[in-house]
């Protein structure tokens, strides 16, 4: 099973910084997931939101800042900052190769072109795959580097939805060729979405687990059905959860 840091984990520590991966590095997962968006200036920062509020108490919005302001900003909690895409990299560079890798979702319009550009300039592509819900950017980002892994977040895809994963027969009928799929765990009702993705050789995997009141039962009764894969939001149900799978 792929062991997957939701934004580098959501609980105890501030999504989408150098606080959360460090504990994705510590817990040795498969992949971190992490967002990319573009600043004002066409820098690619890791960020979920589209503002900063939330995290940051700005009520700006990431397309509408500098590089140079954006840097300055901090986290509510820890005194984090936002950042860079090209800081992840050289950090995963720095730990060597039993580093997670990096599944990158092209979060922000026209973050494809530049997102490639880096990784192949980093010569990192045996150490990421591009995820998202946006088909337009994950098709350019195939287009450009065609060997990288690619994962569909078909939650909100409005392209290429549920239904139409359910109803397609052959591998030639999806409109690119993913290794993954993802779903949120409350879709997951039945063996269907697995099922389906296994026919077609794709990996199923879910995530979802912030707000829910037993995430770790859950998990098991997701992974009982048969997903492949599981985006964490809290680190300490990974242990459990590995210990759990060795005994099943």
């Amino acid at each position: 099973m792929l062991y997957i840091s939701h934004r580098g984990f959501r609980v105890g520590v501030v999504e989408n910084t150098f606080q959360a991966f460090e504990c994705s590095f510590n817990l040795n997962m498969d992949f971190i997931e992490l967002d990319v968006q573009l600043s004002s200036d066409g820098h690619l920062f890791v960020l979920h939101d589209v503002n900063l509020e939330r995290i940051f108490h700005n009520l700006d919005s990431i397309a509408n800042i500098s590089c140079k302001k954006i840097k300055l900003i901090r986290s509510k909690e820890s005194n984090q900052k936002i950042p860079e895409l090209k800081e992840v990299i050289d950090q995963i560079l720095s730990q060597g190769d039993k580093t997670p890798k990096l599944m990158i979702e092209l979060k922000g319009p026209g973050t494809a072109k530049p997102t490639c550009k880096m990784i192949e300039e980093s010569k990192i592509t045996d150490f990421v795959a591009f995820s998202g819900r946006n088909l337009a950017e994950l098709k350019i980002a195939h287009k450009l580097l065609p060997q990288v892994p690619l994962c569909l977040n078909i939650t909100k895809c409005k392209e290429f939805t549920l239904k139409n994963l359910l109803e397609t027969t052959s591998t030639g009928a999806l409109p690119l060729p993913f290794t993954m799929i993802s779903l949120k765990s409350n879709l997951i009702i039945d063996e269907k979405f697995p099922k389906k993705c296994h026919e077609l050789g794709i990996k199923a995997l879910t995530w979802g687990f912030y707000d829910k009141s037993n995430p770790i039962a859950l998990i098991k009764s997701l992974i009982t059905r048969g997903v492949d894969g599981v985006l964490f939001d809290d680190p300490e149900s990974v242990p459990i959860i590995r210990n759990w799978e060795k005994k099943n």
